[in-house]
């Protein structure tokens, strides 16, 4: 959003309002196993324009504890609405700045939510539901990193740490902002 300065008549952005515990809906989750719910992985990334062929390597990623992955779905119900991750280890770059086990720094990964659930708060209980996860696994810092709306995640206590190009395979590269966050 932007609001105009009266005195100078430029546009500023405007901050949105942090988000707080009791304003995110509840969500249920489960961990995906490779027998059960491979297809529903690879549709979902599908769905949201990613690359499935990493799939697989996932499920080998999660086995061997350098991925935790989870399926958000809504209260009482096993109807799939979006996944989300946690990786020690930046597997795309090799960046220790994104993420680093030594450093107890996980990179949340892979959030992708329904069409039909968003504007609704899902998003953020699936990053608490994240970091939850990281603070299980010891973790003592999350990032994230994403393109032209990544600076949203402000709201729910992200900071910016970066801004630079990052190679995304067939697509390209482009400019993403890297953020963190204390557990």
């Amino acid at each position: 959003m932007l609001s105009v300065d009266i005195e100078s008549s430029e546009l500023q952005p405007r901050e949105a309002p942090a988000v707080t515990e009791s304003s995110l809906p509840n969500l249920d989750y489960f961990v995906p196993n490779v027998d059960d719910h491979k297809a529903l992985i690879r549709h979902m990334r599908k769905k949201c324009g990613w690359d499935a062929t990493k799939v697989p390597l996932w499920f080998e990623q999660q086995i061997e504890g350098r991925r935790f992955m989870v399926v958000f779905c809504l209260p009482g119900s096993q109807t799939p609405i979006g996944m989300g991750g946690v990786e020690l280890e930046d597997f795309a770059q090799q960046d220790k700045q994104v993420a680093d086990p030594e450093e107890k720094r996980g990179c949340v990964v892979s959030l992708f939510l329904y069409r039909d659930h968003r504007g609704q708060g899902y998003l953020g209980r699936m990053l608490r539901i994240c970091e939850e996860i990281g603070r299980a696994k010891g973790l003592k810092e999350l990032t994230l990193y994403g393109l032209s709306k990544a600076g949203g995640y402000v709201r729910f206590g992200y900071e910016v740490f970066k801004v630079e190009d990052r190679h995304y395979g067939r697509d390209g590269v482009m400019k993403t902002t890297f953020l963190k966050k204390r557990l």
